[in-house]
């Protein structure tokens, strides 16, 4: 698959790029991808380095995976669209599962809600999949308002598909929208208050 941008009101999403590594080495070094995140602990430049010209091109062009950074329209700094770095969002398509993360000095904005309603609206225009899902290790709050926000619905409390850091499977919230369901706030996120 060729790479694709996907604009919204606020935000570009485009493919990560070797401009972005210093930020997201800077971003995930945050204490809650300790707690929260699969991501490698401590995290390092190394790592931002292989994610970005590695696991998001491989996810690219097989197809398996769509990675996107989140960038601020308005802070636009040349013709490809690149902004500085606020997050990421991505998609794997075998599964339709979603993963999201923001930069700490740019949360509140309800920017990853914005992206992630767009990621959701682009599988469902260019695959086949029904359904959309999103999980989060218990206790990751700032997650499940996202997905919250974004118009998934809560479906509960289970043994998590995205393997931890050590390989286990971690108790998760889990949540899914449909293709044809609504893309508004549901009941039910009883761990969001």
């Amino acid at each position: 698959m060729e790479p694709f941008d996907l604009i919204t009101e606020r935000l570009i999403l485009n493919q990560p790029h070797v401009e972005d590594i210093d930020d997201i080495a800077y971003y995930c070094a945050d204490t809650e991808f300790e707690k929260y995140m699969a991501t490698p602990w401590p995290y390092e430049r190394e790592h931002a380095a292989e994610f970005v010209t590695g696991y998001v091109p491989d996810g690219w062009q097989s197809n398996k995976e769509w990675t996107w950074a989140i960038r601020e329209r308005s802070m636009q700094v040349d013709n490809h669209n690149r902004a500085p770095l606020l997050g990421v969002v991505g998609v794997r398509l075998q599964t339709g599962m979603v993963g999201f993360w923001l930069g700490a000095k740019h949360r509140g904005n309800s920017y990853t809600a914005e992206a992630l309603r767009t990621v959701v609206e682009a599988v469902f225009e260019r695959t086949e999949l029904e359904t959309v899902k999103w999980e989060c290790f218990v206790g990751n709050i700032a997650s499940a308002r996202v997905a919250e926000k974004a118009g998934f619905r809560y479906t509960g409390e289970a043994l998590g598909t995205i393997p931890a850091r050590d390989g286990s499977l971690k108790p998760s919230w889990t949540g899914a929208i449909d293709r044809n369901e609504p893309r508004v706030e549901k009941p039910g996120w009883l761990v969001t208050r």
